[in-house]
């Protein structure tokens, strides 16, 4: 990589902010939360807090996109049309920190359970004093046109709420020195799913060999993939489990609704690599 390149990247996360929490779960009862923006670089960020309502699918491959509707179909549970960012911008000093409000003002009608938006969180170093002393404007024009996004979640909740999740179709095929598996997961209940689908491979009499973990939100169905590495693993049989856990490394224990542990299992045969 070339010193310009290397610059720049580090001027990209640089620009990141730190978002916590990572998940915002607002109860109907108190319709306020606040999160705290944090930069850890060495230079003030301009922040902007935008709302859209968005939800992760899978392709036709398996792999993650967001899906972004516009306009959004009026049978999904978007709360972006309600919900306030005070502030939507700032500007973080060096090493600063920056708390924004949400607060929420649902329809009177609005049902049980749960509706969602994305918290779109942008920034970028904030432009410089007019008045600085000599200004390199090659760097200057990089460092204003680099914007970086954050996505994140607020789950908006309302009397009784629950979740459950649904496993089927597992399937798995070699590819090389991986096996690549794949699962439908579905959704019940009036929330969305949060927690992590462990992809393990067994022997015959049940020792994990190798497993995958995969942390989720489930709010549509889903097909997603992963790749099992299969080094050190002889040609033969095997079992595929596939494992659903209501739990999160990465989230609060109370941003996540309790469901039971569903798994799938089946057999698969290892060919000579």
């Amino acid at each position: 990589m070339s010193a310009g390149l290397m610059l720049i990247a580090a001027e990209v996360a640089a620009q990141g902010v730190i978002v916590s929490p990572p998940v915002l779960v607002l109860d109907h009862r108190t319709r306020s939360m606040s999160l705290e923006l944090f930069n850890p670089g060495d230079r003030p960020t301009e922040v902007r807090v935008a709302l859209l309502f968005g939800y992760p699918v899978t392709d036709a491959n398996g792999d993650f996109q967001l899906e972004v509707p516009d306009p959004i179909p009026s049978s999904f549970p978007s709360a972006a049309g309600w919900l306030e960012a005070y502030p939507a911008r700032a500007i973080i000093p060096a090493g600063g920190r920056q708390t924004v409000r949400f607060l929420a003002t649902p329809p009177a009608a609005l049902a049980d359970g749960e509706s969602w938006t994305r918290l779109a969180i942008s920034s970028r170093f904030a432009a410089p004093r007019q008045d600085s002393a000599a200004v390199d404007t090659t760097r200057l024009t990089t460092q204003l046109n680099i914007e970086i996004r954050a996505v994140t979640t607020l789950l908006y909740r309302k009397g009784a709420v629950t979740t459950s999740i649904v496993l089927s179709d597992g399937r798995a095929r070699q590819v090389g020195d991986s096996l690549e598996v794949r699962a439908r997961l579905e959704h019940g209940g009036n929330a969305a799913y949060l927690g992590t689908i462990q992809f393990a491979i067994e022997d015959m009499t049940g020792r994990t060999l190798r497993s995958v973990d995969l942390p989720i939100g489930v709010y549509v169905p889903m097909d997603p993939r992963i790749f099992i590495p299969l080094s050190g693993l002889p040609p033969g049989a095997y079992r595929v489990v596939i494992t659903a856990r209501a739990e999160r490394k990465d989230l609060l224990k109370e941003s996540i609704l309790p469901v039971p542990d569903r798994a799938i299992r089946f057999d698969v045969t290892l060919l000579p690599r």
